[in-house]
């Protein structure tokens, strides 16, 4: 709901962080001057002065034709390169601007650049006025220094990017491409060689056939991806069958409605708008409602009704069913949406309109209208819309009111964080023209991993209070660490094998991995959903250890990018180009801890080949494989190649332990990081390290001249009957029986190196580890590393 104005306390001190009275053109004056803080070291002639209120720099404008005035509030103590949207409505308040910036800021957290701060702008004048535009010229006009200087901004509520983009063009520093440009240089400073890439092309991209451009569709599909997230993680069985009720069907509430459907998520029930609300229990079909209303307009005929409105695609039969309702005359925001709250039910009421839609009068129709029959903790409210809580509720009282009810949320700023994440992608050249469908599915990512962590840190008890409370702990801990995955790492996308026996090696991967072959045998898809593909290779007759066994192969977003910052920040790697003429950076082996190589991830992740099953895989295999469960590798420093991966390539720690992997060692030997794969909570990569020279990590490594991809494991359901199998048509394997480790209750086993060029693990998982390794539920079985070291440590006696 809009809010009314209070004033605030006016600064007297010029390092005192109080409110000051900025609501009104003559608070600062001539008189004030000397109150009015400027940073030396930022100060251009072009940046207009600023005031410190609540902790932020503040910036107040008025226009000099028009009864206009608005905002600019950087959440910092100090100008800073920042980012944030530009809004411009009729009730729009400094307290609005403030409120939105710092939920920008934790927005931003989510990001592939957490340490961004926020910043927002605010105009308050009529949109629907004539002069609407021009006001937002001028407002740009004047504050052309803060947003070359400072403000990445974009368009927001009632305005529009392209249009923000041609008056930064005409005001803002000669060369200005677009009023993103700060954050651009800003975020490419470690690829300063880097071409900047096409804004408008990246973020005007679509997705096969979905008519909506990126920067639209980003926010609705991030939602829905969040939402399927918290689903997966408290509900499960409502995924397929929740009911949605939608409150505003503007570009968040349709684009969000056809990323459902498309997920499979449920289905939306009933549709509200300023005019009237729709509903049909029986599921609305939203996309031909969306197809309507565009139809409408590129032939004119939407003429009497607002073309972006509900109504605009609903048809002259739908608006005079009983199914829809005009809104009652004369009746306030909030009485209109507590009708459409009274006649609703669904699980997960949606808020997609405006800010401050939930308050006194609106929370109880929620509760006891929509909610009335939906058992409490079955509860949901996904925020659309930024800030959706009446301003004058304290958060206390908000999340006591939503756990007393049973219902719920998480954070605004968790749920609608799509564009920002888009919009950081694109800053830091992480999206590129022609790869929209690569780019959606980064930003989901981005927004699911935050959400995957979250859950493990509040692990059962899962309630709104704590959920908010870890959301804020884990967004201010991103903003404290930074960016990483510097080289915008997406996924471990193939293996290379390389053995002096192609023919066993292929035998084993078809047999016992159940990999499937393409026509040619030059490829192999391992059996997992999500799983790399994998080549075989021959080795040379004069390749020596360091040459042989597997290794990692990354897609990156833009190896483009990623060639710049490995550049920028020293990190040796060699070049070379592909048969299909694409490129490959090899890095150094050393520092990475093992062999990798980075290549461009395709515009779309298909695999336009037929793969066939081994006519002999085994019997206990074919039906019974999981995913790769993990990676091990050896190397000398083992927590420098865990900052590397943590840094540049996105990998996230999971667990650190020793363990005394020699049967006769009296102190720990062996030190080992278990690190989540980038955007994949469900495997995980072992780095080892050997701590003495006895060690049988140190033995290993040395037999292979350097680091090296020690082991990969498979999932399977049962351990023994494989084992049995295994042994039975002539495969060697490290012991003579599974081992178990009592902690976990995990069987494994090994097959001996000689059978495929590296060892290959086959391991079991419990029924409840679905979770994944990131869940903290699913451990890994230190007493099963130590029972592989010391088997082969025997091989050393």
């Amino acid at each position: 709901m809009p809010r009314a104005r209070s004033p605030l306390p006016v600064i007297h001190e010029m390092h005192l962080e109080r409110s000051a009275t900025i609501e009104s053109a003559a608070t600062i004056s001539a008189d004030d001057a000397s109150v009015v803080m400027q940073d030396a070291n930022y100060c251009m002639a072009q940046v207009p002065p600023y005031c410190i209120v609540d902790g932020c720099c503040t910036w107040y404008w008025t226009d000099k034709l028009h009864e206009a005035e608005g905002w600019i509030v950087i959440d910092s103590g100090s100008p800073r390169i920042s980012g944030g949207g530009l809004f411009l409505h009729a009730e729009a308040t400094l307290d609005e601007v403030r409120d939105v910036t710092q939920s920008m800021s934790a927005k931003l957290a989510l990001s592939c650049q957490p340490q961004v701060c926020g910043t927002k702008g605010g105009i308050r004048f009529p949109h629907e006025h004539i002069n609407a535009p021009l006001v937002l010229e001028r407002f740009i006009r004047d504050n052309a220094g803060i947003i070359s200087r400072y403000w990445g901004t974009y368009g927001g509520l009632h305005t529009d990017h392209a249009i923000i983009n041609k008056n930064a063009r005409a005001y803002c520093t000669p060369g200005t491409t677009t009023a993103l440009d700060v954050l651009r240089v800003s975020l490419n400073r470690m690829a300063p060689t880097v071409a900047l890439s096409n804004m408008d092309a990246v973020l005007g991209g679509t997705v096969d056939d979905i008519h909506w451009p990126l920067s639209e569709y980003s926010v609705g599909y991030v939602m829905a991806t969040v939402l399927k997230e918290l689903l997966l993680h408290t509900i499960p069985r409502l995924i397929g069958r929740v009911r949605l009720v939608v409150q505003g069907f503007g570009r968040v509430g349709s684009t969000f409605a056809h990323a459902v459907k498309s997920m499979g998520i449920g289905r939306v029930v009933a549709i509200s708008s300023q005019y009237g609300f729709y509903v049909d229990n029986n599921g609305i079909d939203c996309d031909a409602i969306e197809r309507l209303r565009r139809r409408l307009v590129e032939r004119g005929q939407a003429t009497g009704l607002d073309p972006k409105s509900l109504e605009a695609g609903l048809t002259p039969a739908q608006l005079e069913s009983p199914l829809y309702a005009k809104r009652r005359a004369a009746t306030f925001d909030e009485d209109h949406l507590a009708d459409f709250l009274d006649a609703s039910e669904g699980d997960v009421f949606v808020p997609c309109a405006h800010r401050y839609v939930l308050g006194p009068k609106t929370f109880p129709a929620l509760v006891h209208g929509t909610f009335a029959n939906v058992p409490p903790r079955a509860r949901f409210i996904l925020g659309g819309a930024n800030n959706v809580f009446d301003q004058n509720e304290p958060k206390d009282k908000i999340l006591a009111d939503l756990g007393a009810a049973g219902i719920l949320m998480l954070p605004e700023w968790v749920s609608n964080s799509g564009a920002s994440n888009l919009f950081m992608r694109a800053c830091s050249g992480l999206a590129l023209e022609g790869y929209s469908a690569s780019t959606l599915e980064a930003c989901a990512n981005d927004s699911s991993a935050f959400v995957n962590s979250l859950f493990t840190n509040v692990k059962s008890n899962a309630k709104t209070k704590s959920l908010w409370v870890e959301c804020e702990k884990l967004a201010a801990f991103r903003r404290r660490f930074g960016a990483v995955n510097l080289l915008g790492v997406k996924k471990m996308s193939h293996l290379m094998l390389t053995t002096s026996n192609v023919s066993r090696a292929v035998e084993t991967i078809t047999n016992v991995y159940n990999a499937k072959a393409n026509h040619d045998g030059s490829l192999y898809k391992l059996p997992g959903s999500g799983d790399p593909t994998l080549s075989i290779e021959e080795a040379p007759e004069d390749a020596g250890p360091a040459d042989m066994g597997l290794s990692v192969q990354f897609s990156v977003y833009s190896l483009e990018r990623a060639r710049g910052v490995l550049s920028t920040e020293r990190i040796p790697f060699e070049e070379t180009l592909l048969q299909d003429g694409s490129n490959k950076l090899i890095l150094d082996r050393e520092l990475a801890g093992y062999p990798i190589s980075l290549v461009q991830t395709p515009a779309r992740e298909e695999l336009d080949q037929d793969f066939s099953a081994s006519d002999h895989v085994l019997g206990s295999i074919a039906d019974s494989t999981g995913q790769i469960d993990h990676y091990a590798a050896i190397m000398p420093e083992s927590t420098l190649s865990r900052i590397f991966h943590e840094y540049m390539l996105g990998f996230t720690p999971v667990r650190t332990f020793t363990v005394k992997a020699g049967a006769t060692a009296e102190i720990d030997d062996g030190l080992m990081h278990v690190m989540g794969l980038p955007s994949d909570p469900s495997r995980v990569m072992v780095l080892t390290e050997g701590l003495t020279r006895e060690s049988v990590f140190y033995k290993l490594m040395e037999c292979h001249n350097g680091p090296y991809i020690h082991h990969m494991a498979l999932q399977v359901e049962n351990v023994d009957l494989v084992f049995e199998e295994v042994r039975e048509r002539g495969w060697e394997t490290t012991d003579e029986e599974p081992s178990f480790d009592l902690a976990t209750g995990l069987r494994q086993f090994f097959l001996k190196e000689e059978e495929a060029g590296c060892i290959l693990e086959l391991i079991g998982r419990n029924l409840d580890d679905d979770e994944g390794y990131e869940s903290g539920r699913c451990k890994f079985g230190i007493r099963n590393v130590v029972a592989l070291a010391r088997s082969l440590d025997n091989s050393y006696k």
